[in-house]
């Protein structure tokens, strides 16, 4: 049986969720990584969001002052961050909307509290409802709703800081 033609709408829509998936893995490593501007980049100026029982945040700067994670980091309370990102599911993809649901882990290393305490590995499972609109940029994040479903805390036995994470970053010649 010969093999069936693909439309240019087939090939598209496979372009689309390509892109709107290095958006969202974008998102996550610059937040593993430490990097504000490549979060930034990966949403709207206007975008609207909405972090489990936070209010409501409007705009993207607004939107960047309301991330835990660089605080977190920049304030020593998180030595590192691993977040993972587990099933995508295209909800709707039309034109220049889509919509997605994305279920993420999300592995916190933070201090012991002093010399003798242990540090602790908070892990979160997290679910974010997200709309993306095409733009001239390319696909970026309008609206946001975050929950987390659940949260636990272990000891860890070895953990790096963020830092050391960008040092080890391999060389090949």
């Amino acid at each position: 049986m010969p093999p069936t033609p693909h439309s240019a709408s087939d090939i598209q829509t496979l372009l689309d969720r390509a892109a709107i998936h290095d958006v969202l893995n974008r998102y996550y490593q610059g937040l593993d990584q430490g990097k504000p501007d490549q979060v930034r980049r990966c949403f709207t100026d206007d975008v609207v969001a909405k972090f489990d029982d936070r209010p409501l945040v409007r705009g993207v700067d607004a939107l960047m002052d309301n991330f835990y994670v660089f605080k977190g980091q920049q304030s020593g309370e998180w030595k590192i961050t691993t977040h993972f990102m587990g099933n995508l599911n295209f909800n709707s993809l039309q034109g220049d909307v889509a919509e997605t649901e994305t279920n993420a882990i999300a592995f916190l290393v933070l201090p012991g509290a002093s010399a003798m305490a242990k540090e602790q590995v908070a892990m979160r499972s997290l679910r974010y409802l997200d709309k993306l609109r095409r733009t001239q940029d390319g696909w970026r994040i309008c609206e946001r709703q975050h929950t987390l479903d659940w949260s636990c805390h272990v000891p860890t036995s070895y953990s790096l800081a963020i830092g050391q994470r960008l040092l080890k970053r391999p060389v090949f010649s």
